[in-house]
């Protein structure tokens, strides 16, 4: 007799493989990093910057977790078990962007987080339109209750968003940093957030094709998450830092176009809600 809560069996539709993606889950990647390769061409100070802010957003995995698991998403034993591997791996790519970081003589993560008070601490950014997404869990526990399972579509399109932009930041980091080193590590970084972007499109798609309610409350949420996910708590000045690096220039605004037309091209998400989007991503 299959169980409810069995993991092994997707919902209707489903095709990501949930417990072949926990059995294969990436650890740590310190032996691939090539980190002497940076003795004799260290990488500059503005990629290193970006570096810390996307090592940063890894390692706020729990921030964004304590926030969801709080809601109905947590009943859902398939969601849940991806979000545990998920997890895991983005602690491990927190680490390696952290060992690159400190092969090139950057603050490491502990360090880091012992000088918040210093010049990265700053004041945080403080806008209307992000003032939904600064409740904590008590008052998401609270409001879940009203939503429902309809909250587990808003979280699942918030991870595929979430990745979309935290990419563009390493498609800079790559195409401006110019170190072989670097761009096989993110090459490996990307490969395994591929597969989590596979699993968040596969939900957050069925998921609002199959009930109006959670997409009326995606696009809600949409345009009042601070991305990427993580940013919140950060400083408004790393934050614009971050804008201006992804999405400056030229270049940058055919990241943030790419990443409004895979938006628009969502179950029920209009053009409008894609737009708001890239307007607050460009600086």
């Amino acid at each position: 007799m299959i169980k409810d809560d069995d993991t092994s069996v997707p919902s209707a539709g489903a095709r990501f493989d949930v417990r072949g993606f926990a059995r294969t889950a990436h650890g740590s990647h310190r032996d691939e990093l090539e980190l002497a390769e940076y003795s004799g061409a260290p990488l500059n100070a503005e990629t290193l910057r970006a570096l810390e802010f996307l090592r940063d957003l890894e390692a706020s995995t729990m921030e964004h977790l304590r926030n969801v698991l709080v809601t109905a998403t947590h009943k859902d034993a398939r969601v849940t078990a991806f979000l545990v591997t998920w997890a895991f791996e983005k602690f491990w790519i927190a680490d390696a962007l952290d060992g690159v970081i400190e092969a090139n003589g950057g603050a490491s993560a502990s360090a880091a987080h012992r000088d918040a008070a210093g010049a990265h601490a700053g004041a945080r950014r403080h806008t209307r339109a992000e003032a939904p997404d600064r409740h904590g869990p008590v008052w998401r526990a609270i409001s879940a209750i009203r939503v429902g399972t309809s909250i587990v579509a808003v979280h699942m399109t918030a991870g595929l968003v979430d990745g979309w932009v935290t990419g563009a930041g390493y498609d800079r980091v790559v195409h401006s940093a110019g170190s072989a080193a670097l761009t096989a590590t993110v090459a490996r970084i990307l490969e395994i957030k591929s597969r989590h972007a596979d699993f968040f499109a596969e939900e957050a798609r069925r998921r609002l094709v199959d009930s109006p309610r959670a997409t009326k409350l995606t696009t809600r949420a949409l345009t009042s998450t601070a991305w990427p996910l993580g940013s919140l708590t950060r400083s408004s000045e790393e934050r614009t830092f971050f804008e201006d690096y992804a999405f400056g220039g030229a270049e940058g605004r055919a990241r943030a176009a790419e990443i409004e037309r895979n938006i628009a091209a969502l179950p029920g998400i209009d053009n409008s809600t894609a737009a708001t989007v890239l307007e607050r991503l460009i600086p």
